[in-house]
């Protein structure tokens, strides 16, 4: 990136946050390029630009000086919320970070939250952002069966008083707000196809619920049975509905349901659909006393988190969450500036495989 935009950015974002006030004149060119270590030419180039877009007034007798009509008329106060499930999970955490990084460059500050998988809680942040003036909102949204008509609420709020708002991690379904997610299905074949190449034919997909992450998923686990000619079986989607997609609550139930389907059922492998599914399953391997990988082989979603909780290298996908931040963000910030298809927009974040020591080869 050339030197005199990172200079205009960042003089951008110190307009922005009133380090200048209305008619106070701005430091001179050679002021601000010893501040910058930086040269006069560059400075000048910068603060150009600046005027250029009409966030500057030069005056060639009495100096340079904050465009405050501009602002007045935008109203803008270049303030973002993001809610997300958890502020303390390593993957939220990183996926915040990635949004302030870009929001910060543009002179825009985050006001962060963790929603706790809590709609009711999340509508009350939805308000507080409505209060505080906004000009946008990235959210997780929460997909619990029938709560539809809070969700619809919480999102017509926002888009009622001019918010943009983008959705992060997943979708939701029959509506046109822009989302950045995932590569669920690539991500899910994947790992399918790893297990098949170990030999494995009769693997179960276990997951919770019917939000577009875990159908995506599940798509990609179906695409990669068909594709490796192996007959594929209803009885392998094993979908365990709770009553939260956060069942901390249920957990000890959704373990014991978890072990009776595996009696019920033949197969060498598993996959889950994310880390606390992934935990639960490993639950009831422990009450068969199946060793992993010795007896089965397991892979999941978000194999990161379920490692470091239970301090096992576990095989599987690690979403770019950092990235899915920045994407967001990025988004967000060209839905304000008015840059961005309002309807039909959704960007795809490129996942990896983290090869740990949960999978096992046998003989087909």
């Amino acid at each position: 990136m050339a030197k005199y935009i990172i200079l205009k950015q960042d003089i951008h974002r110190r307009l922005m946050n009133g380090e200048w006030a209305e008619g106070f004149r701005l430091p001179s060119s050679r002021e601000f390029a010893e501040y910058y270590e930086s040269s006069v030419n560059t400075v000048e180039k910068a603060i150009k630009e600046l005027a250029e877009e009409g966030w500057l007034i030069r005056d060639t007798r009495r100096g340079t000086f904050i465009d405050k009509s501009k602002l007045t008329v935008q109203g803008s106060t270049h303030l973002v919320a993001a809610f997300v499930f958890g502020i303390e999970n390593p993957l939220w955490s990183a996926a915040l970070r990635g949004i302030e990084d870009v929001l910060y460059v543009q002179g825009y500050q985050l006001m962060s939250s963790s929603n706790d998988r809590n709609l009711e809680k999340l509508e009350v942040l939805a308000k507080g952002a409505v209060a505080r003036k906004v000009e946008g909102v990235i959210l997780c949204p929460i997909l619990s069966h029938g709560h539809e008509d809070i969700n619809n609420r919480i999102f017509s709020l926002l888009q009622d008083h001019g918010i943009k708002v983008v959705c992060l991690d997943r979708t939701v379904y029959n509506s046109n707000i822009p989302y950045v997610t995932s590569d669920n299905i690539t991500g899910a074949y994947n790992l399918t196809k790893l297990l098949i190449d170990h030999g494995h034919r009769r693997i179960l997909f276990i997951r919770n619920s019917n939000i577009s992450t875990m159908n995506e998923r599940l798509v990609g686990f179906k695409q990669a049975m068909i594709d490796s000619n192996l007959e594929y079986s209803d009885e392998f989607d094993v979908i365990i509905p709770t009553q939260m997609e956060d069942f901390s609550n249920e957990f000890d139930w959704y373990c014991d349901v978890i072990e009776q389907k595996m009696k019920q059922l033949s197969f060498t492998a598993v996959l889950t659909a994310n880390d606390q599914i992934g935990e639960a399953a490993i639950h009831a391997f422990h009450k068969l006393n199946y060793s992993i990988p010795e007896d089965v082989s397991l892979v999941t979603y978000d194999a990161d988190n379920l490692s470091r909780k239970i301090n096992f290298n576990v095989t599987g996908i690690s979403q770019p969450f950092y990235e899915m931040g920045q994407s967001a963000a990025r988004l967000l910030l060209n839905l304000i500036d008015g840059k961005g298809e309002p309807y039909n927009i959704g960007q795809v974040c490129k996942s990896k495989i983290d090869i740990g020591e949960s999978v096992k080869s046998i003989e087909s």
